[in-house]
């Protein structure tokens, strides 16, 4: 699925609206992990796996998404660790990389999107076990 990530916005934890390349910064790329809520245990676990994995020293932002509002961030921002954590407003972020809800379960995934705003890599999955993978984001941050 194509993704236009220009177009794409967050919010921080005050609500202002965050871009892309607010995210990348002067970055190379920016990886993103999209939970799929803010209590979901694995998802917490995940995001605090992306911090663990010091992108920035490779020249790559690591950010978690998360759905909802400013309380749902900073509820993720404390138990995430050393990552930038943004709101997907509600969930239109989450569905415009095509993350979206089956039945109750809102998907959760990863991406990586490179300096030019091209998804490098993408994994997305609606149980929240698979959406995240070390090793393969790694490769793929390898590849840019």
């Amino acid at each position: 699925m194509p993704v236009e990530t220009e177009r794409i916005v967050f919010a921080d934890a005050t609500g202002a609206v965050v871009t892309m390349d607010d995210l990348r910064g002067g970055a190379r790329g920016v990886a993103l992990f999209f939970m799929r809520a803010a209590n979901c245990a694995i998802c917490v676990r995940h995001a605090r796996a992306l911090a663990a994995l010091r992108l920035t020293d490779r020249d790559v932002a690591p950010v978690v998404v998360v759905p909802g509002g400013a309380a749902e961030v900073a509820r993720v921002r404390r138990a995430a660790g050393d990552v930038r954590v943004v709101s997907s407003t509600g969930a239109e972020a989450h569905h415009a990389v095509g993350l979206t809800r089956t039945m109750l379960l809102q998907h959760s995934g990863t991406l990586l999107v490179d300096a030019a705003g091209k998804v490098r890599y993408r994994l997305a999955t609606a149980l929240p076990m698979g959406a995240f993978d070390a090793a393969a984001l790694t490769t793929a941050v390898d590849g840019l």
